[in-house]
C-alpha cells in the first residue's frame, strides 16, 4: 500500500542490464587413472591441481587406446583454467583402508588396527564402522578414491609434543616412492573429538581436517544413522570436564578427585561396577587416570578413584613414564570424564600401511587391463550413467568434449552426449590409421557421424613424451586439446582453429601418413580434418564438422559461435521469466541482445544480424513471447584465387 503522508520515498529501478558473456573454453574428459577421486566429475583449474590428485600422465599404464586421457587433460589445462575431468572406475573397485578399533576390557580400551575388505561404495564406508561384539570401531581412514594404487599409502599417529593437549595427535601420511622409500607427503594435527579446536579456534576434528586440507586421505566416524561410532562413544567422547577448582588426592587407599562445582553422581559407580573413568592432568602435563567410584562430599563434589572397574583397589593409574609421585597436586589441575581410557597413538609405534584397495574388474587377475570393462566404463562416463553431472545443462557448462584415442563405442557415446546436451562440441579422432585409404575406410564404415556437433581429425603423430622419456604415437586429440583453447585465448572461439596462424604444431616428429593434395580433397569431402606436413611445418588443415549437408554449420568455428550466442542469450532471457509481457519488456530484451551481437560483430564474428522481439495474440494468451535472432556469421577463407593479368 502506497504512503500518503508528505515525504520523500525512493525506489531503485535497474536499467543497467546487459547480456553476460559465458565462458567459451571449458572442456570435459573422461579417462582412466590409477589415483584420484573416482566416478565423480570434478572441475580442475590447473595442471598442478590435476597432477596432485590424478597423478602424472603415463601412457604405459593403460596403453595407447586407454591411456591418453590424462595427456589430453594436461595439455588442455596448459591453455585453459577450466576442465571437467572424471576418473572412471569399475563398480566393484574397493577402497584401501585402515580401521582403528577399541576392544573393551575391565580396565581399559585396547586399541587395535584392522582392515575391511570389499568396501565399494561410500555407504559401505559407514556400515564398515558398525560395532561387532566387543570390537567397537573408532574411525576408518581411507583415500579419496578407490583402487590398488592407494595400498602404497601408510599413516602414523603420534601423541602431540605438547603434554597439555589431551587427545591431540600428529597424523603423518606416507607414500611409497619409485625407489621403494616411504616419504611423508602430508602432516596434520588432528583429534578424534568432533568438538576439538586449535588455539585459533579452528576445528582439528580428523574428519574435517582431512576433508578440508588433505589431497589423498579421508576419515569416517559417522554411522548411517548419523550417530558417531561406538568406539568414539567408548574411548573418545568427553562426558564432562572440570568446571570449578579441582584438587586430587593421590594416596593409595584414599585416591580421589574433587571439583567444588561438580556433581559426580551422574558418573559414579552403578551396581558395584565402575562405568566411567576420569583423566586428570596437572600443570606440567602429567596425566593420571582411574575409574570413578562412589560420589561423596558436599553435593557429591568428590569421587573416589579405583584402578579398574571392579573397584577393589582405590588408587590412580599412571600414563606414560611418570609415577604417581610425579603428579603435582599443588598445580592447576584439569580433568576429563570418559567411558574408558585409551591412547590411539599406542597402536602406531611405526607407520601402518593401507590395505584392501582394488581396481575391481578393470584389471584381470594377471594385472592386465580388461579392455571390455575399460570400454564400458568410459562409455558410461560420457553417457552420464556413472555421474549424471555430464547431462546437467542448467548447472554444469562445458563447451568441448574430447576423445582420447578411445574405441569406437566410446566415440559414439561422446557424439551422443553433445547431441543430447546441444551446448557443446565433440572433438574426436578417426582412429589410428596407417594410411590414407584406411582413414577413408574407417570414416565410411565405422565413424559415420553426421551432425554439426561433432568434428573428426586425422592422423596419429609421433611425439616425445616428457613423462615417460620416449617417443609415443598420439591421437590428434593430443594436439587439438591445446590448439582449441589456445585459439580462443589468442583470438576468439569463432576464429578457425586451423592453418598456419593458430594451428601450427612444433612437437610432431612423424605422421602416420601425410595426405597429398588430391587426398586432402577427399578427406575434405568426408569431413575429416587432417594434420598436414608442409615444407614450412605441421599444421591442422581443416575445421569441418561431420555434417554432410552443405551449410554454414559444416564449419566448426560457426557452430561454436552459434553455441556461444545461444548459451549467452539463454542465460540472459532467464531473468525475464515472470516479467510483464508487453512492449517495454520486448524492447528491453531487443536492445540488450542487439548490444551483445554488435559486440560480436565488432570482434569479427558476424557480418550482420537481425533481432525481432514481440508476441502474437496467441503468445500473449499463452504467456510467452518470441525472440527471433538471425545471424550472418563471418566465414573463414578456404580458397584464395590468385589471378594474374598480363597486358
Amino acid at each position: 500500500m502506497a504512503n500518503v503522508s508528505p515525504g520523500i520515498y525512493t525506489k531503485l529501478i535497474d536499467l543497467s542490464t546487459y547480456v553476460q558473456a559465458v565462458p567459451s573454453t571449458i572442456g570435459l574428459v573422461c579417462a582412466l587413472t590409477e589415483k584420484g577421486e573416482d566416478n565423480t566429475v570434478k572441475l580442475i583449474g590447473s595442471r598442478s591441481e590435476f597432477i596432485s590428485e590424478f597423478g602424472e600422465p603415463n601412457i604405459t599404464t593403460y596403453g595407447k587406446n586407454y591411456g591418453q586421457g590424462p595427456y589430453i587433460a594436461y595439455n588442455f589445462l596448459g591453455e585453459s583454467g577450466a576442465l571437467y575431468f572424471m576418473r572412471c572406475l569399475s563398480d566393484d573397485a574397493a577402497y584401501a583402508n585402515i580401521r582403528i578399533d577399541a576392544t573393551s576390557t575391565d580396565t581399559t580400551s585396547t586399541i587395535a588396527i584392522s582392515y575391511v575388505d570389499g568396501i565399494n561404495t561410500k555407504t559401505e564406508l559407514k556400515t564398515s564402522i558398525a560395532a561387532d561384539g566387543d570390537t567397537k570401531p573408532i574411525c576408518l581412514l581411507y583415500p579419496i578414491g578407490r583402487g590398488q594404487y592407494y595400498n602404497a599409502l601408510s599413516v602414523k599417529l603420534s601423541a602431540h609434543s605438547n603434554p597439555m593437549l589431551q587427545g591431540v595427535y600428529v597424523l603423518d601420511i606416507y607414500e611409497r616412492q619409485s625407489d621403494g622409500d616411504d616419504v611423508i607427503i602430508e602432516s596434520f594435527e588432528v583429534s578424534f573429538d568432533p568438538t576439538a579446536v586449535d588455539t585459533a579456534g579452528e576445528s582439528i576434528y580428523i574428519v574435517s581436517v582431512l576433508e578440508t586440507y588433505s589431497a589423498v586421505l579421508r576419515a569416517q566416524m559417522e554411522l548411517s544413522n548419523g550417530n558417531y561410532s561406538s568406539g568414539y562413544q567408548q574411548t573418545i567422547r568427553n562426558y564432562d570436564k572440570d568446571i570449578g577448582t579441582v584438587s586430587v588426592t593421590t594416596t593409595d587407599g584414599a585416591a580421589d578427585i574433587t571439583d567444588i562445582k561438580q556433581d559426580f553422581s551422574d558418573w559414579d559407580v552403578v551396581g558395584g561396577v565402575g562405568q566411567y573413568v576420569v583423566v586428570a592432568i596437572d600443570g606440567k602435563g602429567h596425566k593420571l587416570w582411574g575409574f570413578l567410584g562412589t560420589a561423596s562430599g558436599s553435593q557429591n563434589n568428590t569421587c573416589s578413584i579405583f584402578t579398574d572397574s571392579t573397584l577393589t583397589t582405590q588408587s590412580w593409574n599412571t600414563i606414560g613414564s611418570i609415577s604417581v609421585s610425579d603428579f603435582d597436586i599443588t598445580s592447576t589441575i584439569t580433568y576429563l570424564v570418559k567411558q574408558r581410557y585409551s591412547d590411539i597413538g599406542n597402536a602406531f609405534s611405526d607407520e601402518i600401511p593401507l590395505k584392501s584397495g582394488s581396481d575391481g574388474s578393470l584389471l584381470q587377475s594377471n594385472g592386465d587391463l580388461d579392455t571390455t570393462e575399460a570400454t564400458e566404463i568410459l562409455a558410461n562416463g560420457y553417457a552420464g550413467s556413472i555421474d549424471d553431472t555430464v547431462l546437467q545443462t542448467e548447472d554444469v557448462y562445458f563447451s568441448m568434449v574430447f576423445d582420447a584415442g578411445y574405441p569406437d563405442d566410446v566415440k559414439d557415446q561422446i557424439s551422443s552426449l553433445v547431441q543430447t546436451r546441444r551446448d557443446c562440441v565433440a572433438i574426436l579422432d578417426n582412429g589410428d590409421n596407417a594410411t590414407y585409404s584406411a582413414a577413408i575406410s574407417n570414416r565410411e564404415n565405422n565413424h559415420t557421424f553426421n551432425n554439426f556437433y561433432t568434428a573428426l581429425y586425422e592422423s596419429y603423430s609421433k611425439v616425445y613424451d616428457i613423462f615417460t622419456g620416449q617417443d609415443v604415437w598420439f591421437s590428434p586429440m593430443y594436439h587439438m586439446s591445446y590448439i582449441l583453447p589456445r585459439n580462443d585465448s589468442v583470438a576468439e572461439m569463432w576464429y578457425g582453429a586451423a592453418g598456419f596462424n593458430r594451428a601450427t604444431i612444433d612437437s610432431i616428429k612423424e605422421l602416420r601418413f601425410n595426405p597429398r593434395l588430391t587426398q586432402r580433397d577427399n578427406l575434405y569431402l568426408n569431413q575429416i580434418n587432417p594434420i598436414v606436413r608442409f615444407s614450412s611445418g605441421y599444421s591442422v588443415w581443416g575445421q569441418l564438422t561431420t555434417q554432410s549437408k552443405a551449410s554454414a554449420m559444416q564449419d566448426l568455428n560457426i557452430v561454436r559461435l552459434y553455441l556461444y550466442c545461444k548459451k549467452s542469450l539463454e542465460e540472459y532471457c532467464r531473468y525475464f521469466i515472470f516479467e510483464m509481457n508487453d512492449a517495454i519488456t520486448w524492447n528491453s530484451v531487443a536492445g540488450d541482445i542487439t548490444e551483445f551481437l554488435e559486440s560480436v560483430k565488432k570482434r569479427r564474428g558476424l557480418y550482420n544480424y537481425t533481432v525481432e522481439v514481440s508476441a502474437t495474440d496467441y503468445e500473449l494468451k499463452t504467456k510467452s513471447f518470441h525472440v527471433n535472432v538471425t545471424l550472418t556469421p563471418v566465414r573463414t577463407v578456404e580458397q584464395i584465387n590468385l589471378n594474374f593479368f598480363i597486358k
